[in-house]
């Protein structure tokens, strides 16, 4: 089970807990995606052959996350989807049945108040890994690059309050302070200061890891911020230009592909011959024609290949 779910799952559950429309916490958006989850596992249950799909590591990503669209996408919600395209894409293949398995009954237990017993310690990299997940679930619910920018300004600002405040620091990063008391000092300064996902943010780095790392874990949530943009947005390069409802398909495509909804900007390329070439933050899709000869090529001139 990795780290990354971990924190994700946390993230759904810290959003339910907050409140909604009308001043009350949305636990019915995590019932919802609770019981759709509950409803998947239970065709995993009953399915071998879905099993095996799901668990194959020679099978693509985004084929897996395909079928897992095909199946479900028109019965359960675009929430739980989002959800399974995160944990299919957190953990190795061989491990998804266990990850979702493992979600069903923790979000069961969320869904009747009941929380994780002792305190939550783990080494730096442990600690970046469920903390980087926590910030994937909280970043879904901020939309366009203003409120992204917004919030890395807000935990910029805070870090350099932190870091430019020896008591405040030492207070933070002091492992004889209680993760408890370290949570409620960052609620109470950032209280009115800074929005909610900033202050759920912030809050959650001094709950994971060792206390010392908590500027560091600051200085990665910032950095994670500021990479969202490009992670949402797919820069394409076109062999032509794409109509409204090309741009619509392509769009799904690549959104199925990386796990999350992207924005599509197309740029005319005639070098590309025909298809397209994709770059979605580190990610490349190349669906190009050059692309597609380039592998032909390879397989052709191949010591393997006898024609």
């Amino acid at each position: 089970m990795r780290q990354s779910i971990r924190g994700y799952t946390d993230g759904l559950i810290a959003l339910a807990a907050r409140p909604a429309s009308g001043g009350t916490p949305g636990w019915a958006a995590l019932a919802t995606v609770t019981s759709d989850i509950v409803a998947v596992r239970a065709v995993l249950a009953e399915s071998e052959d879905l099993r095996r799909a799901l668990s194959d590591p020679d099978i693509p990503l985004a084929a897996r996350r395909g079928i897992l669209h095909d199946l479900f996408g028109s019965r359960i919600d675009a929430a739980t989807l989002r959800v399974l395209d995160f944990i299919l894409g957190a953990d190795r293949a061989t491990e998804s049945v266990d990850d979702l398995e493992w979600l069903s009954e923790r979000l069961n237990a969320a869904a009747k108040r009941l929380e994780p017993v002792g305190d939550i310690v783990l080494g730096t990299k442990a600690a970046e890994e469920r903390l980087d997940g926590y910030a994937a679930a909280l970043l879904e619910t901020v939309h366009g690059a203003p409120a992204l920018t917004a919030l890395e300004d807000e935990l910029f600002v805070f870090s350099q309050a932190v870091a430019g405040s020896e008591p405040l620091r030492q207070a933070l990063t002091d492992r004889e302070v209680p993760a408890p008391i370290r949570r409620k000092v960052v609620s109470d300064l950032l209280a009115g200061k800074a929005g909610a996902i900033t202050a759920s943010l912030a809050e959650y780095a001094t709950q994971v890891g060792r206390p010392r790392d908590f500027e560091a874990f600051l200085g990665l949530l910032i950095d994670r911020v500021a990479a969202e943009s490009n992670r949402r947005l797919a820069d394409v390069r076109s062999a032509v230009e794409l109509d409204d409802g090309q741009r619509a398909a392509l769009a799904t495509a690549l959104g199925r592909a990386v796990g999350r909804e992207v924005e599509v900007r197309v740029t005319v390329d005639p070098s590309v011959v025909a298809g397209f070439v994709a770059t979605i933050g580190d990610t490349v899709v190349d669906g190009s024609a050059r692309h597609q000869l380039e592998l032909l090529k390879e397989r052709l001139v191949s010591p393997e290949v006898r024609i």
